[in-house]
């Protein structure tokens, strides 16, 4: 088993030198790892932005944007109630208009995230796990326009929380709430705020099947031009998504995960229609 899990930790290693993100603060249950657990993911996902909102309604974008590629975070159980993680992102973007034409790739900004049981969870109890998230200005300036960025150049924090429920017959719930206190970038501009609320349903069917259902809401708030002292307009956005997947687990620790979000409304500059995605999880003690 040892052997195994250090291949494991080592193929998801070599995944991160080319991995990306926007790395998911919500990731997982209210369940912690069991102390000195370590946890390996890594995800690939494809999203490709086809609508732009215009004058008040969505429409075909103009622009050909893509952005696909992974992501992979890093964890560790200091306590049985407290976990360590780091999420390295990695971009591949991809841009085709008249005055544009860009094919880029690059890091993005890096998250520092830990993780509180404050109430355990079991599977005939409910659980809560506060979460804390310490975003840096990583990400590199990878061409000439805005969209070539990696990050948006500002130290940022989030706080958290996930609420799970105790399974009842084969069914549990989850409510995840989370909020980002953005800051300045390096452009003097003052990053608008952003929230995060999910409302999930998990359905067990077998012992090693697990199927989801997932409501996102995301509100991000206006950016601010510091020197000005003036909000940029149409920089403030709303979502909403819906997400459906499964979990297959062939052997204890080992998780995969395909899933598909669809976008089902919002305001704002620009969205896709559908984003498929699929991570693979690995839990293991060094024993």
């Amino acid at each position: 088993m040892k052997k195994l899990a250090v291949l494991m930790l080592i193929a998801v290693i070599i995944t991160a030198a080319v991995m990306p993100a926007s790395a998911q603060v919500l990731w997982r249950s209210a369940k912690t790892m069991k102390q000195g657990s370590f946890i390996a993911m890594a995800q690939w996902y494809y999203m490709d932005f086809t609508k732009k909102y215009i004058d008040g309604e969505w429409k075909d974008n103009p622009s050909d944007q893509l952005n696909w590629g992974f992501q992979t975070m890093f964890g560790y159980a200091v306590t049985d109630r407290m976990e360590m993680m780091i999420h390295i992102p990695y971009y591949f973007k991809e841009m085709k208009s008249n005055s544009v034409d860009t094919d880029e790739q690059g890091i993005g900004d890096i998250w520092i995230k830990t993780r509180l049981s404050v109430l355990p969870w079991t599977p005939k109890k409910h659980g809560l796990t506060i979460t804390t998230t310490l975003c840096l200005p990583t990400g590199s300036k990878i061409g000439d326009h805005k969209f070539c960025y990696c990050g948006d150049g500002s130290t940022d924090f989030a706080l958290g929380g996930i609420f799970s429920t105790a399974w009842m017959y084969n069914f549990r719930g989850h409510l995840k709430l989370n909020y980002w206190f953005n800051q300045k970038n390096f452009n003097e501009t003052d990053i608008g705020d952003e929230l995060k609320l999910i409302v999930k349903l998990d359905r067990n069917f077998t012992k090693k099947i697990m199927g989801f259902c997932t409501y996102i809401y995301y509100k991000k708030w206006p950016n601010e031009d510091v020197p000005l002292g003036t909000e940029i307009a149409d920089i403030e956005k709303s979502r909403n998504y819906l997400v459906l997947g499964g979990v297959y687990k062939p052997i204890s620790g080992l998780f995969i995960r395909p899933k598909v979000a669809f976008s089902i409304g919002g305001e704002y500059l620009i969205d896709y229609e559908f984003n498929p995605t699929i991570d693979i999880w690995y839990v293991f003690t060094m024993k």
